[in-house]
């Protein structure tokens, strides 16, 4: 307990030292909120700090009936935190065909949602539908497609629809930042194997595909899982992938990389060759080396999980461990980091044996955890 108190203070001396510096007064520290909200009171978060925050929900957003999206959605923008990542999951929106875009099964939906409510899109572009996807995967869309071409088209289109040119009025400008796929380096979401080249020519085609269509938008690759180097090719390291990148020539063909920095059930201000926090340094250096050094690491997943399962923390140690992540973003990677995203704002079950459901910052009844005034109090400077 004693070394955990020391953490907090230390990084909240750090962050309040950073905010200083960049002439930002903090704001009144929120009151707790009570056990039984959903965490619907507005706050007035310093705009630097909210700029660098968000939720990644995962897809179960796209799916969940309307009363209960639309107060996660509430949740999410009451926090004052600006991002939010979506899925636009190339299986559902391209499933009936390639000449099909059905992009009302849930994206129109959510995109409108999240948007009237100030939240900023981060468009995930993953999943291939069962006619683009390779021989060796039919059984799923974690897998990228045979024919990378097919997935530049889409990109394409969704960009049509919800970029800067859009000549859809409603959802003109709803997306500013599209990242290709989702940890790529990591065999579930890649079947059967991780294929950086095939990654990387994907890469290549999608984003001239994006740019031509808004010359402003954002293109993050990698997405990257804090996976190890696996000689079988089931998991890539976050450093190894970037390298296998640049090496198969996906240098020009990304304006940021991102990457999920966790580290639960531990602190991420532990340094150690295991944390993928501390492997944020690492994937910097590799952008430098290869002329990258200026362009920015997103980091679109990060948390830990309350409960009682391996790797679970109690509820008030996640809100410690949100404090850890956000000071350290903020200070120690600052200089060459963008947004870090929480996953997620919302307990996926009330089963406190599963550690990946319980990430939340409100339970499953969206009564408030302990680590969503945390991050509250992160966001006004206090």
């Amino acid at each position: 307990m004693r070394r955990r108190t020391s953490t907090m203070l230390i990084g909240s001396l750090a962050l309040a030292l950073v905010l200083g510096a960049c002439g930002f007064a903090p704001a009144p520290r929120p009151a707790p909120l009570a056990g039984g909200t959903d965490g619907a009171t507005a706050v007035r978060p310093v705009a630097a700090l909210a700029d660098r925050a968000g939720f990644n929900p995962g897809s179960g957003i796209l799916w969940m009936n309307d009363g209960d999206r639309q107060r996660e959605l509430d949740a999410m923008a009451a926090t004052g935190a600006k991002w939010i990542a979506l899925d636009f999951d190339w299986n559902s929106i391209q499933g009936d065909g390639p000449a099909s875009f059905r992009w009302d099964r849930s994206t129109d939906t959510v995109v409108r949602e999240a948007r009237a409510r100030g939240l900023r899109i981060i468009a995930t572009l993953a999943y291939s539908p069962p006619w683009a996807r390779r021989a060796a995967c039919r059984t799923t869309s974690h897998c990228l497609p045979t024919d990378p071409t097919t997935f530049a088209r889409f990109a394409a289109a969704a960009v049509a629809r919800y970029g800067a040119g859009s000549t859809v009025k409603e959802f003109r400008g709803s997306v500013e930042v599209w990242q290709i796929w989702n940890e790529a380096n990591h065999v579930p979401f890649v079947n059967p194997t991780v294929d950086i080249a095939g990654y990387t020519t994907m890469l290549r085609l999608a984003y001239p595909a994006i740019k031509t269509r808004d010359a402003g938008a954002t293109v993050l690759a990698g997405a990257t899982s804090p996976a190890g180097d696996d000689p079988s090719g089931r998991d890539v390291a976050p450093a190894s992938f970037l390298r296998g990148i640049y090496f198969a020539g996906g240098r020009g063909s990304f304006d940021a990389f991102s990457h999920h920095p966790y580290t639960y059930p531990d602190s991420p201000l532990v340094v150690a060759p295991w944390s993928a926090f501390a492997q944020t340094a690492q994937i910097h250096q590799v952008m430098v080396d290869n002329g990258d050094g200026a362009k920015k690491i997103w980091g679109t997943e990060s948390g830990a999980g309350t409960g009682t399962g391996p790797k679970s923390v109690s509820a008030t140690r996640q809100a410690e461990l949100l404090h850890d992540y956000y000071t350290g973003w903020n200070t120690r990677y600052r200089s060459f980091t963008g947004p870090l995203l929480w996953f997620t704002v919302r307990d996926a079950s009330a089963d406190p044996n599963t550690v990946t459901d319980n990430f939340g910052v409100l339970r499953r009844d969206f009564r408030a955890k302990p680590s969503r005034a945390a991050l509250v109090t992160v966001l006004s400077g206090g």
